[in-house]
């Protein structure tokens, strides 16, 4: 699978017939680029396409997920891979080992109802709720115990031993009792550890996100992104210390979490690595696609050696994705909602009423794939004149042009086990040319294609009328 940059190898082999050139391209298929004109994407870069990266075989379709016996639930996580997941499902507060696909422990509130809840360690769990009184709850779940405190938020984290809160712009945090069973006094006095600091900036009203990452606590708002630095000797209340990090996004609207070691940032105004105390974008080639995507249900999934980012359109039935090794976007045909994957690599989705397990079923989607429409570096007519493919499956190919309705409809079909050739017969021209390769939407049997040949006349600028009916 080849990454962005590979070279699309343009060859002139000769003039042909006299007029124009014959132009050789031998190039991978490359994934979206939605966002880029001419002069920045490769001829064989995506304007649509549904099929997934692999190593072995270029793209791939997609595999069909295989639905589990495990009712799904609304959960956050700032890390991935997990090995649990703690969260809500309608009055029930939820522990869900993902690797062996076993409810741990689930209690149903009666009078309540359950907003969100943490994992805090292998014994314990935090969960807010709506309760008048006392409306955080902490679980010992192997003993069946619950502890009750009078701390309210909308997002938590724990962070070296301590559960901390954001609640306005408030950061609450507990002493390390708050994971002792058998303490009885309130975790959050100052005599116990406890605490809060106030953000005392005016850009910030709300805390929305506390991720732990590399030894500091990363607090997102609506007026930016702070530190929270903690002395590694004494971990004390009185070493806390808040630090500006100059990055002033909203963040109201995003998506935060750590993917193995990296940091990703999904908001509105584009998608970001944090790289150091900044921001990197890596979502140009599709920025166009922005505006249209639901960040709240993003998440990360696994397959063949790579991990996948995420996110479902708002209205259309689809979801962007994007491969972290292969640097590649691309589309699933479904929405994801809080895509995740256990220590074994594999991913799980919470789009429907049941867990599915994505990547998993032996029947795959169809494979389609649309160019974008490509001008050679040239505004000179162009026609294709032969097209071979190194791939597998029930393929088709329709080719595409730009000016005034022009087509190429009419080829023949050379087909073996891995190369598949289209040599046309009669056709038309255009500016600007572009291909569909697809596969049937009852086909459900694997499909790939790693690699394309085009042979290519394009025409003298004054030679406009070859090929015309």
């Amino acid at each position: 699978m080849a990454k962005r940059g590979t070279v699309t190898a343009y060859r002139i082999d000769k003039k042909y017939e006299g007029v124009g050139d014959l132009v050789n391209i031998e190039a991978p298929l490359m994934g979206l680029a939605t966002n880029l004109d001419d002069t920045k994407r490769e001829p064989t870069h995506a304007f649509e396409i549904y099929a997934i990266p692999d190593l072995k075989y270029g793209w791939i379709n997609v595999p069909k997920e295989v639905t589990t016996n495990l009712s799904t639930l609304n959960f956050y996580i700032d890390k991935i891979p997990t090995s649990r997941i703690v969260g809500i499902s309608d009055n029930s507060v939820r522990l869900i080992n993902t690797d062996t696909l076993q409810e741990l422990y689930s209690y149903t509130f009666s009078d309540i109802t359950p907003l969100f809840a943490i994992l805090m360690n292998d014994i314990s769990f935090a969960c807010m709720t709506n309760a008048s009184t006392n409306p955080l709850k902490v679980f010992f779940w192997t003993q069946n115990t619950i502890k009750e405190y009078n701390q309210t938020g909308n997002c938590m984290a724990f962070f070296k031993g301590r559960l901390f809160i954001g609640n306005g712009k408030t950061l609450i945090f507990s002493g390390a009792a708050i994971v002792d069973p058998t303490f009885t006094g309130d975790p959050f006095d100052s005599a116990n550890g406890g605490g809060y600091i106030i953000l005392n900036y005016p850009q910030v009203t709300n805390i929305y996100y506390l991720i732990p990452y590399e030894d500091m606590l990363y607090i997102f708002t609506d007026g930016g992104v702070y530190l929270l630095t903690v002395s590694l000797a004494s971990n004390a209340p009185s070493t806390f210390y808040i630090v500006e990090t100059g990055i002033n996004l909203n963040f109201s609207q995003a998506k935060v979490f750590v993917i193995e070691n990296q940091m990703v940032i999904l908001t509105s105004v584009g998608l970001f690595w944090l790289r150091g105390l900044s921001l990197e974008r890596f979502d140009w080639i599709v920025a166009d696609q922005i505006s249209k995507l639901d960040f709240t249900k993003a998440g990360a999934g696994y397959y063949q050696g790579q991990k996948i980012i995420t996110i479902p359109y708002k209205e259309e039935n689809k979801s962007l994705a994007y491969s972290i090794e292969y640097t590649q976007f691309f589309y699933l045909p479904y929405k994801t909602t809080n895509l995740i994957y256990n220590s074994n690599g594999t991913s799980l989705d919470f789009s429907s009423s049941y867990i599915t397990l994505l990547f998993t079923g032996t029947s795959y989607y169809p494979f389609s794939y649309l160019s974008v429409l490509h001008d050679l570096g040239t505004d000179r007519f162009k026609y294709i004149k032969e097209l071979k493919l190194i791939g597998r499956g029930n393929i088709k190919t329709d080719f595409i042009y730009d000016n005034y309705g022009l087509y190429q409809s009419q080829f023949y079909v050379s087909q073996g086990p891995d190369l598949l050739t289209f040599r046309s017969a009669l056709g038309r021209k255009g500016h600007k040319i572009g291909l569909k390769i697809y596969t049937d939407t009852a086909d459900e049997n694997f499909a790939f294609v790693s690699k394309i040949t085009m042979r290519i006349h394009v025409l003298g600028p004054i030679n406009y009328f070859y090929y015309a009916k």
